[in-house]
């Protein structure tokens, strides 16, 4: 491991886990330096102007991330893992939705540095903003000890409190659902009793009394109820939310619900590694709240647009397994095979 990285490592005090590839360490304190960078970006001062143009900022960790590279090459295909998005400006719009960074009106970004914290676990707070001493960094998060300025945790994730039965129970009113003249051998089904992934869970046979329903994989789509004697009520469902947005993809939240209230929930894999480590694995699929929440927390495994599985410590596993939880996920403890 190149000796830059290590001095990196020890700065933002991570640590590998036992056993861990020399690619993937390299790959977790690349991102998470990264991360680092766009915050400190955000506290320069140039010329009467505070903070630093959102074009820059990408640029910035784009060179960098090229930079950092060539210090450990086998870390490339995690940094540059996705065709479709750049890791700058998914960093940089990552701390703009979680709040560390604030959009000025001629589009600069200054650091939130109000020192505001949300607690996640017994001793560990999230941080917002550059704690000036002290502070570790997991994924894209900044952990202090001292908890002050305390958020709810649901006030920074816009969360309501609703458990999956209530929030089904909002969605699915009757009242908001009609007969349609829908020819039914048109559409599509999701089956929650299916235990694969979502993706494979669309049949042609309705198989529940709530679900959803679409026409193709682009829509449109469905809310439906069967009522007793067989009649489907409809009431169109509208996805197109902003996937980029901490509050987006929450049209996911409904299939995890749906999945919870038949009994076939989704589940989160919470497996060991070591005395630091855990890998967390999630079957399923997320709203963006939650993996917004991941990324606080976590290191995306297989690169930074993984939204399937983490490494994150010990200590922070109990409050994510609440955290998914609360929306109809089940967790069970599991095995790391490295």
């Amino acid at each position: 491991m190149n000796e830059l990285i290590n001095i990196m490592a020890n700065d933002m005090n991570i640590r590998p886990y036992t056993n861990e590839p020399a690619e993937y360490f390299g790959y977790r304190v690349i991102y998470s330096a990264l991360g680092l960078w766009c915050l400190k970006s955000a506290l320069s001062e140039k010329e009467n102007k505070r903070g630093v143009s959102k074009n820059a900022q990408s640029i910035l960790l784009h060179d960098l991330s090229k930079k950092y590279i060539e210090l450990c090459p086998m870390a490339k295909h995690f940094v540059f893992a996705s065709r479709n998005t750049n890791i700058a400006v998914f960093i940089r719009n990552i701390y703009e939705q979680t709040g560390y960074l604030l959009t000025l009106d001629n589009n600069y970004n200054v650091l939130n540095n109000s020192g505001e914290t949300i607690k996640v676990s017994e001793a560990d707070y999230l941080y917002l903003g550059l704690p000036e001493t002290c502070y570790i960094v997991n994924g894209l998060g900044i952990h202090c000890r001292n908890g002050r300025h305390e958020v709810k945790l649901n006030d920074f994730l816009v969360r309501d409190s609703l458990t999956p039965e209530e929030y089904l129970k909002v969605k699915y009113d009757e009242c908001d659902f009609d007969e349609r003249d829908i020819n039914v051998e048109e559409l599509e089904f999701f089956n929650p009793f299916y235990y694969g992934n979502v993706y494979n869970s669309w049949h042609r046979y309705i198989k529940s009394n709530m679900t959803m329903a679409r026409k193709s994989m682009t829509g449109p789509y469905y809310r439906v109820i069967r009522k007793d004697d067989g009649t489907l009520l409809y009431t169109d469902d509208n996805s197109a939310d902003e996937l980029d947005a901490l509050t987006g993809a929450e049209f996911r939240r409904l299939y995890v619900a749906l999945r919870n209230h038949y009994d076939n929930p989704m589940q989160i894999l919470v497996c060991p590694i070591d005395e630091e480590y855990s890998y967390i694995r999630i079957l399923g699929q997320l709203p963006n709240r939650e993996y917004f929440y991941l990324l606080m927390n976590a290191w995306p495994r297989y690169g930074f647009s993984d939204r399937s599985n983490f490494i994150i410590r010990n200590e922070l596993t109990v409050q994510t397994a609440e955290i998914l939880g609360t929306i109809g996920f089940a967790a069970r403890k599991g095995e790391f095979y490295g």
